[in-house]
């Protein structure tokens, strides 16, 4: 009996041994060191993570690489819905500030200086499925879709502009028209993706 419940243990403590341990970083957001953790055995990884990237953590300050600092970001996203976003970094205080709209460098940053910051501006999937919809049916001028994968729609302008396309949509789309986030802009670009709405404003 000894040496079949020792057995049975070896097997039920297989899968927790297998489980591997988090990996710790460090990523500067704000001007502050901020610890982080992923997953170094994750499929997929060298997806996100170039070969200049893991030099450049190995080393320094910042340990994190750039896709784990977007996914802390926007922690309701994909990593295929994160596809238009890139990291804004501000050299003054040597740190991430945000994300924009825009391709990355190899280090996951905005790839031109970045020239406005994105925020969530809503809570539900409503908005995004009615600027999707319209867009779909064209009934929006000036909406496009992605052809990256990530199944985004971007709807660019000045403010008055985007607050009369998101007031002719109707509904959860019109009640955003004024959000403080699109209001306070002079060039506005509105991002739906993954079930929610980005505001992206100079």
């Amino acid at each position: 009996m000894t040496r079949i419940a020792l057995v049975l243990a070896a097997l039920l403590a297989a899968p927790l041994a297998a489980q591997a341990e988090p990996t710790f970083c460090t990523a500067r957001i704000d001007a502050q060191d901020v610890p982080l953790a992923y997953d170094r055995d994750e499929p997929g990884l060298r997806d996100h993570f170039s070969r200049r990237e893991i030099l450049f953590t190995s080393w320094g300050r910042d340990t994190c690489p750039s896709y784990v600092v977007l996914r802390s970001l926007t922690p309701d996203l994909t990593d295929e819905e994160r596809g238009p976003f890139c990291l804004r970094h501000d050299k003054a205080s040597d740190s991430i500030i945000g994300y924009d709209l825009g391709r990355r460098d190899a280090y996951g940053r905005c790839e031109k200086p970045a020239k406005s910051v994105c925020q969530r501006v809503n809570q539900t999937r409503n908005a995004a499925v009615a600027i999707t919809g319209a867009a779909a049916r064209g009934a929006v001028n000036g909406a496009r879709a992605l052809p990256d994968g990530s199944g985004a729609v971007i709807l660019s302008g000045s403010q008055g502009y985007i607050s009369g396309a998101l007031s002719s949509i109707g509904g959860a789309a019109a009640a955003m028209a004024a959000s403080p986030a699109i209001v306070a802009g002079a060039a506005v670009s509105v991002v739906a993706v993954g079930g929610a709405v980005y505001a992206c404003r100079e």
